[in-house]
């Protein structure tokens, strides 16, 4: 559970709904937490524009190396979402400039310090505006980690506002987008 929190890959309902209103063809940088399978990816890789810096952090190692198989092209790391600033920097993205980062992370699995220091480094990361968007299962609001997330996320960012329930996901989830 604190490495995978998924029960099935998330759904292109939701991947779209990740993305919604989002102008990632004319950001500079865009990072993806957790990229997993590749399902909010795959839809990223749709949207970005031909000079949109973007990477993906994925911690567990097969299944980074599954997803630089899919797409050779990107480039995928294997590391902590909390070093994003470091890893940012590594790929030549200055701290405080990316415009948008995508997080598939299961949050409620995580402990309350681990949850706190990737939402602190995601805000140190993004530039004024800049968003964080991720999600949250319906069913798994049921878990403390939930709501501890939803007071981290407030607290951290400037606003932080949440979707409707997009039911054609198994588990039907909601999206957070979180504003720096």
């Amino acid at each position: 559970p604190g490495v995978i929190g998924a029960v099935a890959p998330s759904s292109r309902w939701l991947a779209r709904a990740m993305v919604e209103g989002l102008d990632l063809s004319t950001a500079g940088a865009v990072v993806e937490f957790g990229p997993g399978s590749g399902a909010f990816t795959d839809e990223i890789l749709t949207r970005i524009g031909p000079d949109t810096r973007f990477f993906a952090i994925e911690r567990n190692a097969a299944m980074a190396r599954q997803l630089r198989e899919r797409h050779p092209l990107l480039h995928v790391v294997t590391g902590d979402a909390g070093e994003v600033v470091a890893l940012a920097g590594e790929q030549g993205i200055k701290a405080g400039s990316v415009d948008c980062i995508l997080s598939g992370l299961p949050w409620p699995s995580f402990s309350d310090g681990l949850r706190t220091r990737i939402l602190e480094a995601a805000f140190a990361a993004l530039r004024p505006g800049g968003e964080l968007r991720t999600f949250g299962y319906h069913v798994g609001l049921t878990m403390r980690g939930a709501w501890h997330f939803r007071r981290e996320a407030r607290r951290v960012f400037s606003s932080v506002t949440i979707s409707p329930v997009i039911w054609r996901n198994l588990p039907p989830a909601f999206v957070y987008c979180c504003r720096k």
